[in-house]
């Protein structure tokens, strides 16, 4: 009897000692895990939108992104960086997706690494996709904003402006305002008024322009200054005054983008009435298959033309 109570008991300490093994957490792998995953934060994160149609390889857009990063993390060897993940085409939900996806990436990458900063990058229409994002972000979020850089920006081209589908464009907030750098090439249609040269929309990586290596040089003063560098508006061309020469360059660039027909194109609905300009208004007409944005621009006489499905 006293034989199987002992057989009975070394059972018993047997199955304690398995299910303390299976369900008991390890602290020390527990450390382990919380260190790996520390260490797995980078100081500092590039958020990048890519531009409508531009090309994310090899990473992050051939333009402006991958440039970029190559050239900052030249001086912040510690650099990673994030491709923002959206269509980046003329549909428009296009933008929203962007926005939130953003918005998502920075509520989950703050809480697996709660150090962490970010600049959010924009071209083109990831740039109009930086603007909402910013719009709609939480201001528990902007101490961890320490820039965003921007290329080709419709939003440059005046508090209140459109971009080219008609649909408002919000300012960054007055909070990250200081932490803004424009890059606007002179005669871009896309963030002048005025522009009309597609191919300046397209140059922001040409060689002889320093866009990319002063955007470089500028996030890295934001980074080690805490965001406290100041805005930089010295690569930001005039936005100038609404032209139809301007409305031309923008049908070329969208015919360059594979949208050849541009008249009576569905744009994004927008609920904001359009801001007047120096030299006409916007209004928003209405068709059989949807809107388009027009512009009149003279006192004396009315011109009208219909504004692009590019952003």
């Amino acid at each position: 009897m006293a034989r199987k109570i002992w057989e009975f008991l070394m059972a018993s300490a047997a199955l304690t000692a398995i299910v303390g093994a299976t369900f008991t957490p390890d602290i020390h792998q527990l450390q382990r895990a919380k260190k790996r995953q520390a260490e797995s934060c980078s100081p500092l994160e590039l958020v990048v939108a890519r531009g409508t149609g531009e090309p994310g390889n090899p990473t992050y857009g051939i333009i402006v992104g991958d440039p970029l990063f190559n050239a900052t993390s030249f001086l912040i060897p510690a650099l990673t960086g994030y491709a923002v993940n959206y269509p980046a085409n003329l549909d428009c939900d296009s933008r929203s997706l962007g926005s939130t996806d953003i918005l998502n990436h920075l509520a989950t990458q703050t809480s697996t690494c709660p150090s962490q900063k970010f600049v959010l990058v924009g071209y083109s229409q990831g740039a109009d996709v930086v603007h909402l994002a910013t719009s709609q972000l939480d201001p528990s979020y902007y101490p961890a904003i320490d820039a965003i850089v921007v290329f080709g920006d419709p939003g440059n081209r005046g508090l209140g402006a459109f971009d080219p589908l008609g649909t408002a464009e919000p300012p960054f907030p007055a909070a990250l305002s200081n932490r803004v750098k424009e890059n606007c090439a002179f005669n871009d249609p896309v963030c002048t008024n005025n522009g009309t040269d597609v191919g300046a929309h397209l140059s922001y990586n040409n060689p002889g322009t320093t866009f990319i290596n002063d955007s470089a040089h500028y996030i890295e003063s934001q980074f080690q200054s805490g965001g406290d560098t100041g805005p930089d508006f010295t690569d930001d061309a005039a936005p100038g005054n609404q032209t139809l020469a301007n409305l031309g360059a923008l049908e070329s660039l969208a015919s360059l983008l594979g949208q050849i027909s541009v008249t009576g194109v569905q744009s994004c609905p927008s609920t904001s009435t359009p801001a007047s300009t120096a030299t006409g208004s916007f209004t928003t007409t209405a068709t059989p298959t949807g809107s388009f944005v027009s512009i009149t621009t003279s006192p004396v006489g009315t011109a009208v033309s219909s504004m692009p499905s590019y952003r």
